[in-house]
């Protein structure tokens, strides 16, 4: 999908394999809160069931980044849609953006997301929107990458409300 170069490793963005979870739950656990955090089975279900809409960025062999996303019918991103693929649905659902600690604020995230969008309209035929909810200060970076705020969300995910974001 993608190849590159950063100052010491070949990079690449490509779709997950189901070895690759272990790393991408290291990086989900030590980005996100406890009551946050996709489970390890949750990613695996992702994996499993839409591989094609989990994406993650490699630097050689090592995950340091990732974007997770199912497919689920309808304008907005619901908890329900975080726990089902609906291989016929018309929204893809971002269900997690993740970079490695050491790795956030150098463009991985934008790259990654970047990405996915070109990959979703290149090989996602019927697909009407891509979905996802952040917090406010997530909302720079999805705006950068071509996304629209929508405004709050419904969907009560961690202690602090959650915005609708749509590309």
């Amino acid at each position: 999908m993608y190849e590159g170069e950063s100052e010491t490793r070949k990079t690449c963005i490509r779709i997950l394999r189901s070895d690759d979870i272990e790393q991408a739950y290291m990086l989900e656990t030590e980005g996100y809160p406890a009551d946050e955090a996709a489970s390890y089975e949750q990613l695996v279900y992702r994996q499993r069931e839409a591989p094609q809409l989990f994406l993650g960025y490699f630097e050689g062999s090592k995950l340091i980044g990732y974007v997770c996303c199912t497919k689920y019918p309808g304008p907005h991103l619901t908890e329900q849609s975080m726990k089902v693929h609906d291989p016929s649905a018309d929204s893809v659902c971002i269900h997690s953006v993740c970079v490695a600690g050491d790795k956030r604020r150098q463009g991985v995230a934008l790259k990654t997301l970047t990405c996915l969008v070109q990959h979703v309209r290149k090989t996602q035929n019927g697909i009407h929107r891509i979905l996802l909810i952040c917090k406010a200060y997530l909302i720079p970076l999805y705006t950068r990458a071509g996304f629209t705020l929508v405004g709050e969300s419904n969907v009560i995910h961690g202690k602090f409300c959650c915005h609708n974001i749509t590309y």
